[in-house]
């Protein structure tokens, strides 16, 4: 065999390995533009997702004011509906609270009370004979008739506005004397701490 025909295999052998590979390279490229094409042509035509909304806020629609409430009317006063009084809260005055046993006139059986002359007790009053008189309230019954003088007289320049009547009775019951406590203030009366004692007798 000659060369000449060798060498002519070889070269035709050899430009078709230049055409093969050429024609893969250009299947290849040919490959991957048909890829991107699909590609692209995928991410135009797919829809896009849409997207959740949600209705816009309500809000609630606004309440009216309540309606004042009017108080009742108040009823005038009438005969049948008469206008409440506020409670008192002073004591009544007790007036004539001692028993007629006492309600006399009493002389003094003590030398103590000689100056104050005779004792007379009436329903509302205590007057001595050397001329103080006294209104009288009834403040106690506990140990005898503890009184309290209004007009606070004063004996032996000393002020006594308490006095306390003790009762003594003879056999029969009858009040036949009477021995009176002098007292400065109330808290002496209730703690019995008299400053001046004497007894009276029934004319």
């Amino acid at each position: 065999m000659s060369i000449q025909p060798v060498l002519t295999i070889a070269k035709i052998a050899a430009e078709g390995g230049r055409t093969a590979r050429s024609m893969g390279l250009r299947w290849r490229r040919v490959g991957l533009s048909l890829l991107l094409g699909l590609m692209v042509a995928s991410c135009r035509t797919a829809p896009l997702p849409e997207q959740a909304t949600s209705p816009p806020p309500t809000s609630p629609p606004p309440t009216e004011p309540a309606p004042p409430v009017e108080p009742p009317p108040t009823p005038a006063p009438s005969p049948d509906n008469p206008v409440p009084q506020a409670p008192s809260t002073t004591s009544p005055v007790q007036r004539d609270p001692l028993p007629d046993a006492l309600v006399k006139q009493w002389e003094p059986m003590s030398n103590v009370l000689l100056a104050f002359g005779p004792m007379t007790i009436t329903s509302g009053d205590i007057t001595w004979g050397s001329g103080q008189t006294s209104p009288y309230t009834l403040i106690s019954t506990e140990g005898g008739f503890l009184l309290k003088l209004e007009a606070n007289p004063q004996f032996y320049d000393t002020n006594h506005p308490f006095v306390k009547l003790i009762p003594n009775t003879d056999a029969s019951g009858t009040v036949t004397t009477v021995e009176v406590a002098f007292y400065e203030d109330e808290a002496q009366a209730q703690r019995d701490e008299y400053m001046m004692y004497g007894t009276y007798f029934v004319n």
